[in-house]
This record gives C-alpha cells, structure tokens and sequence, in this order.
C-alpha cells in the first residue's frame, strides 16, 4: 500500500499524511487520529521517512570508508574505522559539523564493489542527500554512475583529479609534509633512509612517496629501491612485516633512519626493531605521518607530522552541503595545506 491509497482512505491530502507518519505539530488531533486509525487498521509502514513521502530529500549524508575485503566481513579483526586514527577522528567531526548544520550522518562501511549499490539506492530513495566516501579507491565505473544519478559526492584523498560531474575531491597536504619529513632526517645526517609505503592508486600515498623521493634527489642523495617496501594495507602488523623485509634485504647495506606513510606503520616498524633488539633512535631513527593520538606516548615518542583532520572535515561537510541546497559553486578539487612537523624522540642527530 502506497501513502497516496491511505490518504484517499483517511480522507486527506498525501502531505498530511506526511506530516503525520513525520510528527509535525501543525496537524489538527482529529485529523492525525483519523490518519493513524488507517494506517494501523492496513498495517501500512512506510519505505522511507516522512521527507521522502512529501517529495524531498532527508537532511542527512552518507558517510562510507571503503575497505575492500576478500573474505567474510565477520573474520575482519578490525575495521577500517578501528584501526586509523584519522578516520575515526574524521567520523567524530563529521557528526559534530553536520549537527551543527541540521543534518544527520549515515555510516556504513564498503567491503566489496557490491556494497556500493546501496549508496545509489539511498539517493534514489532519498534517504541520503549526498555523501563523503574515503579509504582505498572507488572504481571509475562506480564514480561514473553516481555521477549520473546525480549525488552529490566528496572523495577524500582519493584522487589527484576528477573529471566526473557532481564528484569532488578533498585532499590533505601530503607531499610538502613528507618531503619535509625527509628533509628532516636529512638535516640531521641521515642519507641512507628507507620508506614503508603503500599503493600508488591512491593520491596520498603517491604524493608521500613523491615527497620522499624529491627530497633525497634535491640534496643529491641517490634513490635506492632497496629501501622501498610497498603494502596495500597500511596497519601497524603491515608495518612490523615491512620493517622485517627491510632489514633482511639490506643487511650489507643498513639504512639508518625509516619514513613511514603513516604513523600505524611506524608504530609496526617501531615493535619489530624492538623484537629485534634494534633501538630507537641510537641505531635507526623513524618519522611517521597523521599525528595519531597514540604517536606521543609509545616508547620512544613519534617524531611525526600532523594534518588537521578537524579542518579537512569541516571543508567537506561545508562543501557538500553548499552543492546539496545549492548555495555556491564548490571547486572540483580543493587542498588542505597546512600541517606541522612535530619533533619528538625517535630521530637522532649523527654524529
């Protein structure tokens, strides 16, 4: 039974109905007990909210962390939200910043390419009136139909660009912060330093990569592959795995300091040198990356640099919501520049 048959039951228009199932105040009692009366007597529940019924889109955005998985989501020991500090803390702000804005936030998590239909049937039922997706890459062709469904949708550090309509992109500053990472260990005698990655797919970590490498040609310092290891999932186990490779290839050839594409991988890398009884910073110094809140307190405390996570949130949500109710044009791609190199005591100074 559709909404327009309990009107005609009721006897009342298809928007009073409406505002009955939404609990607007502005109904006469009367009216509303006629309404619920039909509603209860044909077990009528409504497919969507109240907004939807009345023709307009819910106040409320999506919020999907991509994390393409291979086996059942249930054997995952974390998720993506556990296990990085930057999302979790951008999940905190976004719910904060679209409070603020009257609007509510929708969290799911995209574990296989199937998952992403949902996200188009949420638009298309307007449950949700745009969304924020971050984590590894979305494939073109699933950018490719959001985009002619029409959702609004801001991509984090996903891209270095876009060519799709209503798709937008936000990134972080990451190439200035880790060539100024690298510059760092430079400054403080290093030249044999090795770089735990990721995959190049996405623009954060091409740009770190990028950042790391320029940085050593700028100071005449040869590159080494050797001392590149590349993982595609960026925890502190990928970590403690990369460290292990790292130190079994370059046994005739030791690098002295490490930079990490993210401070979890630093805090793996970290543990392994420990487990093997190698110090830190007296016999290899190490620089992570996102400033996690845990980066302060390990043993020795990170050297790291730090992005303001509450800035890149309060960009995207105020974004998103100025193509939703069409306030101002947004840009296709946007940066957050700024970011601090923090000092702490995992690098020492050679002699």
């Amino acid at each position: 039974m559709k909404s327009e048959e309990i009107a005609k039951l009721a006897g009342v228009s298809r928007s009073t109905v409406s505002r009955v199932i939404n609990n607007y105040p502005n109904v006469p009692p009367k009216t509303r007990e006629k309404v619920e009366r039909v509603i209860r007597e044909y077990g009528y529940i409504p497919n969507n909210s109240a907004r939807n019924l009345a023709g307009k889109p819910a106040n409320a955005i999506g919020l999907f962390f991509v994390e393409f998985f291979s086996g059942e989501y249930d054997e995952m020991e974390e998720n993506i939200i556990h296990s990085s500090p930057f999302y979790s803390e951008f999940l905190a702000h976004a719910i904060d910043q679209l409070k603020k804005r009257g609007y509510q936030l929708t969290v799911s998590i995209i574990s296989r390419q199937d998952d992403f239909d949902m996200i188009e049937t949420a638009y298309a039922n307007k449950s949700i009136s745009g969304c924020i997706m971050m984590g590894d890459i979305v494939p073109d062709v699933v950018l490719e139909r959001l985009s002619r469904q029409g959702l609004p949708t801001i991509l984090i550090n996903q891209r270095s660009k876009i060519e799709f309509k209503n798709i937008y992109l936000i990134n972080t500053e990451n190439y200035a912060g880790a060539y100024g990472a690298v510059q760092l260990l430079i400054d403080n005698g290093h030249t044999r330093i090795a770089h735990i990655t990721g995959a190049f797919e996405k623009a954060s970590v091409r740009e770190r990569f990028e950042g790391y490498r320029d940085c050593l040609g700028h100071n005449q310092i040869s590159y080494n592959e050797n001392y590149i290891y590349q993982t595609h999932i960026h925890r502190a186990e990928s970590g403690y795995t990369a460290m292990e490779a790292l130190l079994k290839k370059n046994k005739e050839a030791p690098f002295t300091a490490v930079f990490a594409a993210n401070d979890l991988l630093a805090f793996g890398a970290i543990r392994c040198m420990q487990d093997k009884k190698i110090r830190v910073p007296q016999d290899i110094s190490i620089i992570g990356y996102d400033n996690a809140e845990l980066s302060g307190f390990i043993a020795p405390p990170l050297t790291t640099v730090s992005v303001s996570v509450k800035a890149v949130t309060k960009r995207a949500v105020t974004s998103l919501i100025a193509v939703i109710e069409k306030k101002e044009k947004v840009p296709s791609f946007a940066k957050e520049e700024t970011f601090t190199l923090i000092e702490r005591k995992s690098v020492r100074k050679l002699s």
